[in-house]
This record gives C-alpha cells, structure tokens and sequence, in this order.
C-alpha cells in the first residue's frame, strides 16, 4: 500500500517517538549544564531540541494490550480463574515478553533507542510482597515501553484491525508454558468443590499401577475419576503425591481447556472500522457494532464461575 510522502514522513516521526523515552530529557538537561563553548555546542543540536518523548503513547498501548490479550484468553479459556487469566495477561504483554519481541523487531538496535545510557535514571518496580523499589534502568525496561508506544502509534494510524492482528501475530502467538501458572496447595480439595459445582459425582483416587513398591525408588500411578469419567492422571514416589498430581492434573485439564480460534468474536472487532481520521470512535460497543457491522454483534458465552480456592496464580 502506498502512501504520500507527508503521511510517511508523519509515521517517520511518531516511531521516532515511540523510541524516545522519557529519560532522556534528564540527559539533555545534564548536557546543557555543561561548560560548552558556542562552536562545541552548534555540533550538538540535540541540546536544543523539544524532546517529545514516549509516556503518553506507553500508557495507551499498554491499555490497547491488556484489552487484546484479556478478550482473546477470556474467549480462549472461558474456565480459568480471574487470578490465573490475570497472569496469563502479564507473561504475555509483559515488561519481559514484550522487550523479547522488541529485541527481535530491531527495536533496540544501534541508533533507534534514545536514552540514558549513563545508569543514572531509575525505575521504581511493584515487589510481589507489597511494597516497590528502584533499580536502574535497563534496555529492556526502554525497549518494552517503545514496543507499548509502539502498538499505540499503530492503533493510531491503521486502526484496531492492523492493531490486533500485529499483537496476536507478533505477541499472542508465542508459545508459554501456561501449566506452571496453575497451582494449588490443595488441589484435592478444589477438585472436589469443582465437581460439586458442576453437578459431578464427587472425585475418587484409584490406583491405576505400581512398581517397586518394596524398593527404594518406588513408582506409583493414580488416576482421579468422577464416576466412570476419568479427570486426570499423577505418578509419584508415593500414592499421596500420585494422588496430589492426578488431582492437579484434572484441574489444569478443566481450567487450560480451549476453545478453536475461530469459533469466537472478539469484542474489539466491534471497533475495525473506525480508525484515526475516518470518523469519531462510538460511545459504546453497541452503538459500533450497529454502525459499522455487517452482522449483529453477539457477546460470547461464559465459562462457569470459577470456584474460589487458595491458587498461586
């Protein structure tokens, strides 16, 4: 698709600061307290430059983000846990995830980031127990905001559709270990309360088969069974861990359970149409999608609601 030359120059410049992060005016402002003659400081243009800097399109693309990737795993896995969905959120769209793909974008190759490089810029981090702390700032911490400013700069220009599929083909796509994001301290118990909610014959272990019980390296493998239905499958060193993990097991086959990409409407495609210069965006999905879909927007079925229980999620 061509475009004119104002409409690449403009783009030209909204990358420009969508690679420029804030800690940069730090650095001009250092340099200009430097003692520099005239002729020094005409080889310096940049002392002189109105830095526009990334926060603003950092702060949308990071709500653009969540939304994507919230609508698309609520959709994929409609049984998980609001606290696992929420984890699964933050290992995609991620302050790590998303400076791996910048890394392979380009984004933080020689000449396209601008920051201080000098380590004297900080950033403050949320701890996992309360609490924040600073620590320097590191080149993935800019690269994953550029790529957040980024995403923003494309829902700018091309729209929600371009947006979307940028984020589902680059970010969404990647393959993560999701099972390590759903434990339990006592899945047994869950797992009972989780067939009494669905209406399910309460969950029975059974001892499927056994080796070397009378060895030093013993090998048991349970199964955990509502009725004939068998929910999972464990092996341990014993029948009290076999039987943790069958239960374990049964809960990550319940919760991980997929729904086929296509057989689902995303809200966001609600908002394809409108786009930057082509008309305002609609006060609400309803008033979008029958402006601007073909087809009535239907909202999807939700999963059950969840049981609540002590997960690490």
């Amino acid at each position: 698709m061509s475009i004119s030359e104002e409409d690449r120059r403009r783009r030209t410049e909204l990358v420009r600061v969508a690679c420029t992060h804030p800690s940069l005016v730090g650095v001009q402002a250092t340099a200009r307290e430097l003692a520099l003659s005239h002729s020094e400081r005409a080889e310096v243009p940049e002392l002189d430059e109105n830095i526009v800097h990334n926060a603003q399109l950092s702060t949308l693309g990071n709500a653009l983000l969540g939304l994507l990737a919230s609508e698309y795993f609520h959709l994929k896995f409609p049984h998980l846990p609001t606290r696992v969905l929420k984890a699964f959120v933050s290992a995609y769209v991620g302050p790590s995830t998303l400076a791996n793909v910048g890394a392979e974008l380009g984004v933080l190759s020689q000449g396209v980031q601008r920051w201080d490089r000098t380590g004297a810029s900080v950033v403050t981090r949320t701890l996992a127990r309360g609490g924040t702390a600073s620590a320097p700032l590191l080149s993935k911490d800019v690269a994953a905001q550029s790529m957040r400013a980024l995403v923003a700069v494309m829902f700018q220009e091309l729209g929600m559709a371009a947006t979307r599929g940028f984020v589902h083909g680059q970010i969404l796509s990647r393959r993560l270990d999701l099972a390590n994001l759903l434990k339990f301290r006592d899945p047994k118990r869950v797992l009972s309360s989780t067939c009494k909610k669905y209406g399910k014959p309460a969950p029975q272990s059974r001892l499927l088969a056994e080796t070397g019980r009378l060895s030093i390296n013993p090998v048991f493998v349970v199964g955990a069974f509502s009725g004939t239905i068998k929910l999972g499958e464990g092996t341990g060193s014993s029948i009290r861990m076999a039987e943790y993990r069958a239960a374990e097991d049964a809960l990550r086959r319940l919760y991980l359970s997929e729904s086929p990409d296509g057989s689902f409407i995303l809200p966001s495609t609600t908002l394809d149409a409108s786009r930057a210069g082509h008309g305002p965006m609609p006060h609400s999905l309803q008033n979008a999608a029958a402006r601007l879909m073909s087809t009535r927007f239907e909202a999807q079925p939700l999963g059950r609601s969840e049981v609540l229980h002590e997960s690490r999620g």
